[in-house]
């Protein structure tokens, strides 16, 4: 079997080795193989081209390599770094809001945990320069850390420590 460009296609998941499969929705995946599972390098694509994901896989999980969604002029996303069970993990930049203006409208730049922002990183806004560097928890700016504006003025916390046995 043959696609339009005339590569072959593949209607079953190969064993081993490099192949094609392509997806009841239109999708497909094109690289190595083990044992039935992705594993190795290969570049997977949503339908339609919405979606693609190009790197390393081990045993049909990313586990590093970028992922780009989105291609329309309300704006896309880059994500280049680190993956586990399918999800971001350890360090990574993700790009939001690609092609508005001249780049992305928000970038981050840390570790991620379990598919969120996680422990320590820095986002910051491209088109006014405001960022937040410090720790998130869940996804969400949690801890310690600072925030700086666009007119350059700084919102750093008071941290207050008290000692046991002391008033």
């Amino acid at each position: 079997m043959v696609d339009s460009q005339g590569a072959a296609m593949m209607t079953t998941v190969p064993a081993g080795g490099g192949g094609r499969f392509d997806f009841d929705d239109g999708g497909s995946y094109v690289g190595d193989w083990s044992e039935g599972m992705a594993n190795g390098y290969g570049v997977c694509s949503g339908p339609g081209g919405e979606a693609e994901f190009a790197g390393a896989w081990q045993l049909g999980f990313e586990s590093s390599g970028v992922f780009r969604a989105g291609h329309s002029a309300a704006g896309g996303a880059v994500y280049e770094g680190q993956w586990l069970q399918g999800r971001r993990h350890g360090l990574g930049i993700d790009n939001r809001g690609l092609g508005v203006g001249d780049g992305p409208r928000w970038l981050y730049r840390g570790e991620w945990t379990q598919g969120f922002r996680g422990r320590y990183g820095v986002r910051q806004s491209t088109a006014t320069g405001t960022k937040y560097e410090g720790t998130w928890t869940a996804g969400l700016q949690d801890g310690y850390g600072v925030e700086t504006y666009a007119d350059g003025g700084k919102n750093v916390p008071l941290l207050i420590v008290r000692y046991a046995g002391r008033d």
